[in-house]
């Protein structure tokens, strides 16, 4: 299965939403993208991803308009408001908040949370991985 996380900008939350699936799932690949592309990926996501041991693999964020979306067997958009509409397509929506420009303790409390949703999801999708 392939997954595509989404937020709005893909600086923080879907680009750790991504680091954290793939670190946990060797048989599913997530990706992320954002409604709009940000500038940078947000620097306190990677020093919290790579803090708790995940890798970052992402160099850029990319936006919808990015990927192709028929690539994808299913979306989940991280934001913390109704952030798109994907016709055709299975969209699980988590309410996650938006860290940025918070501090660290924002960054971890998310990464948790995420943690947590994603070790859910992939119990249902079923899964192969650490």
């Amino acid at each position: 299965m392939k997954v595509l996380f989404v937020c709005r900008e893909n600086t923080c939350r879907s680009v750790m939403a991504e680091a954290i699936f793939n670190s946990l799932s060797e048989k599913h690949r997530a990706e992320s993208a954002g409604v709009e592309r940000g500038e940078k990926i947000d620097e306190n996501a990677i020093k919290t991803l790579e803090k708790c041991g995940y890798r970052v693999e992402k160099k850029y964020p990319k936006s919808l308009d990015d990927v192709n979306l028929e690539d994808f067997d299913l979306i989940v958009t991280v934001c913390d408001e109704f952030c798109v509409n994907i016709p055709g397509k299975k969209v699980i929506r988590w309410k996650i908040e938006d860290p940025k420009g918070k501090n660290l303790k924002a960054y971890e409390r998310v990464l948790k949370f995420l943690e947590d949703k994603i070790k859910q999801l992939l119990e249902e999708i079923g899964y192969e991985g650490s």
